[in-house]
């Protein structure tokens, strides 16, 4: 099955399932991946109806380089969201670490069994790069992709084909409401909090696209701001102005996502 599937998402990172929530809401299937069993536990129990009529699916591993084998994932239990197969990522700081074996599989593997997502969404610490790293090995692209700028995905990006870009500051999704009329599936408004993705696809700002040379700049220019580089006074005109004009590059507090879109 290796079609491209115009209703389905892959929320890779499902965490405590709140962009599954909202991608279900709208009507999507959704296949969702997940390494931390107690999230995937949790999560069947808030979905089980869902999971009933057949539109989530919950795979309990951990997205690697290699399909089939066990690997050490490390639970971060005071920022459960830092969880990784990194040791280093996962205890930045100085948290406390529990080990545990996880199956892997890659993005191959699931296309394979569940077919090509419309969009896929990546948020996994430390290894959102393994996620673009293998797009270029699938039959077809996912129309949309969205993964954490932890490292630099763009020229990845293009070689795999994508041409857009789209930078969004996750600190500041309320900046960016349901659209309505909605422009992907049925109308759903977003539960803001600290878990969530945003908007995807269609629905994100259509004046926010962008080349990768100058969604790299942005991405640059927001990466000085946020390690407070140059004027204090500067850097808060520059905030104040992204927030009025929804350029949030300029905003250099939050964190950033990555979209890109296959034009063709």
């Amino acid at each position: 099955m290796t079609r491209l599937s115009s209703d389905l998402i892959f929320d890779v990172g499902l965490h405590h399932g709140d962009d599954a929530d909202f991608y279900l809401r709208k009507g999507f299937r959704v296949v969702a991946l997940e390494a931390n069993p107690e999230f995937c536990r949790r999560a069947r129990e808030r979905f089980a109806t869902e999971i009933g009529e057949g539109r989530l699916a919950i795979v309990n591993k951990a997205l690697d380089r290699e399909a089939g084998r066990r690997a050490t994932f490390y639970l971060r239990a005071d920022k459960d969201d830092w969880s990784s197969l990194d040791a280093e990522m996962a205890g930045r700081g100085g948290g406390a670490l529990t080990e545990i074996q996880v199956e892997t599989t890659t993005l191959g593997s699931l296309v394979e069994e569940h077919g090509v997502p419309y969009y896929l969404k990546v948020d996994i610490e430390g290894a959102d790069e393994h996620a673009v790293e293998q797009l270029a090995s699938l039959p077809t692209l996912p129309n949309y992709v969205s993964v954490e700028a932890s490292g630099d995905p763009l020229s990845t990006f293009v070689r795999c084909g994508y041409r857009s870009f789209q930078i969004v500051n996750q600190g500041y999704l309320r900046l960016f409401p349901s659209p309505s009329p909605a422009r992907e599936g049925k109308y759903a408004e977003q539960h803001y909090d600290d878990h969530i993705s945003g908007l995807f696809g269609r629905e994100l700002d259509p004046s926010g696209w962008a080349d990768a040379a100058t969604t790299a700049r942005r991405l640059a220019k927001w990466r000085d701001l946020n390690d407070k580089r140059g004027n204090a006074l500067v850097r808060r005109a520059l905030k104040n102005f992204g927030k009025l004009t929804r350029r949030s590059w300029l905003i250099g507090t939050g964190w950033i996502d990555i979209h890109a879109r296959l034009d063709a």
